[in-house]
């Protein structure tokens, strides 16, 4: 009796190997996407927070109606959109603030909106 693997075996052996290699691949892949997106919504949150503040201290003026712009050299690829309007409660204000990465009809944006007080 000869000693070793029958072909079936290693076949199976390469079937079972192929299989785990290519799941480990796309767990990779999805680790990656998570990554970035997570570094995304941190970063969009800091910049919309830091916006915002500068609006609701007065720092910057924003009248009723639609501006954009990015957020410089510092953050590139980073632009916002943002929207005053007014609303039915007296002295306040409707504020929305879009951040986007990856320009437009890009996945990874988000949207906060805040309620400002007129002084």
């Amino acid at each position: 009796m000869t000693k070793g693997f029958t072909l079936m075996e290693v076949l199976i052996a390469l079937v079972i190997l192929s299989v785990t290699f290519l799941w480990l691949l796309s767990a990779q892949s999805q680790g990656i996407d998570m990554a970035m997106r997570s570094k995304f919504l941190t970063t969009s949150t800091m910049l919309a927070q830091e916006r915002i503040s500068q609006v609701v201290s007065g720092v910057l003026s924003v009248s009723v109606g639609q501006d954009q712009g990015d957020f410089g050299a510092d953050y590139p690829g980073y632009t916002y959109k943002e929207t005053m309007e007014t609303t039915p409660l007296a002295g306040y204000r409707k504020y929305s603030l879009t951040v986007r990465w990856g320009g437009e009809g890009s996945p990874l944006e988000s949207t906060i909106i805040a309620f400002i007080s007129e002084k």
